[in-house]
């Protein structure tokens, strides 16, 4: 059966390469003005990236081929079908066509995540990029997770240092085989390395096997959306407590409720909110009136909803590290409580017992985000670097 996937996956590949260059041979008349779109960000939305990027460059479409439940985003181009089956199937042909004209159009192709215009599961999208750089095209990619990390690194990393990590018990619970992504993480490496003029990527949480230099990863978080309320730590009564893990196990939710539970049981009050599988609108509107934030515990970056809770103007407990992940800006333990996944209970424990530290870290932690991660400040940065990019000769590594 294995045999029979592959050799479909195969078919399919080599159809799309036909495809692909019977479009780029058809699109040349109706292409226009060759290169006047800057930037392709694309080709699946992965935590508002795409969208983000596309809206901070000049001249940029964004690409997303699947549908995420979490935006309703619009995008230059898109495939908004319900029925994942047949967005798969529209995907084989549409991949290939718009890859086709936009090579005539673009300047440069911004990767989110490791998929493709074509099949990335055969030659870990080396094909596609080979001939965007034969193209003259500038290529960056950014990494958001385990689209990179390796889980035997990951693993061998966890065991040097006696440690539990985010692949722990992943697969076990997910009755799947570790090993089975192993390869496809190699070639994806293999050709960001090959190709890519930039690839931005966290190099110890998203441990990969990445031999180029890469850019520190960063977060983007919208200006308006940082929002200090200093009220709701005035005469607090209650204090609110949130832990919205989009994967329990690998965030370390059993550990959460097992500290949660010991200190309800030595009579702490506190009013404590799980969200699992809920509207992002609600995760945002329940952090506006928390006053801590239980993020994740197994890894060392604070994620998305890290910087989220820190927008909110919350104290934030995470396994996050600076002195692991030296790509964080060095000043980043002081915006939250570092909190091992054994300490969980030690760290929110002092929290309750100290109160006026809450809004001490709060405070610490909304300034920093907003210093290091907030929309016009990424943007800044990313133009910036992007201009340079620009400036070089195109070659192939």
């Amino acid at each position: 059966m294995c045999k029979f996937k592959k050799m479909v996956k195969l078919f399919i590949f080599f159809m799309q390469k036909i495809l692909l260059f019977i479009s780029y041979c058809l699109m040349l008349p109706f292409a226009g003005n060759r290169n006047d779109i800057e930037w392709v960000v694309g080709v699946d939305e992965i935590a508002a990236y795409v969208h983000n990027i596309a809206n901070m460059l000049d001249n940029a479409v964004s690409v997303s081929f699947s549908k995420n439940i979490f935006y309703s985003y619009k995008y230059s181009y898109a495939l908004s079908v319900n029925k994942e089956i047949i967005q798969k199937i529209l995907r084989i042909f549409y991949g290939p066509v718009l890859l086709g004209y936009l090579l005539h159009k673009a300047r440069g192709f911004f990767y989110v995540g490791s998929t493709g215009f074509l099949l990335d599961s055969i030659d870990g999208r080396e094909y596609e990029f080979s001939l965007i750089k034969k193209n003259n095209k500038k290529l960056l990619c950014i990494f958001v997770g385990s689209d990179i990390r390796s889980y035997k690194k990951m693993m061998e990393y966890a065991k040097l240092n006696d440690i539990d990590c985010i692949f722990t018990y992943y697969y076990a619970y997910a009755h799947k085989d570790p090993f089975q992504y192993e390869n496809y993480r190699k070639i994806i490496a293999y050709s960001a390395d090959k190709y890519a003029d930039i690839i931005y990527n966290a190099p110890i949480d998203q441990i990969s096997y990445l031999e180029k230099d890469t850019f520190p990863f960063f977060y983007i978080y919208p200006d308006n959306a940082f929002i200090r309320n200093d009220d709701k730590y005035k005469n607090v009564e209650t204090i609110k407590i949130v832990h919205a893990p989009s994967n329990p196990i690998i965030k370390g939710t059993p550990l959460v409720r097992a500290a949660i539970k010991k200190l309800k049981s030595e009579g702490y009050n506190f009013n404590y909110v799980e969200l699992i599988n809920v509207p992002h609108e609600r995760i945002l509107s329940e952090l506006r009136g928390a006053h801590i934030v239980l993020n994740e515990f197994y890894a060392f970056v604070p994620g998305v909803f890290g910087i989220e809770a820190l927008a909110a103007h919350c104290a934030l407990l995470t396994s996050a590290d600076c002195m692991i992940e030296t790509s964080l800006p060095k000043d980043s333990n002081a915006a939250w409580m570092a909190t091992k996944y054994w300490k969980i209970y030690d760290n929110l424990k002092y929290l309750l017992d100290n109160p006026s530290e809450i809004k001490k870290y709060a405070d610490t932690g909304f300034e920093w985000a907003k210093r290091n991660w907030a929309y016009s400040i990424v943007r800044e940065n990313l133009r910036n670097t992007l201009s340079l990019v620009a400036n070089t000769e195109n070659k192939i590594n």
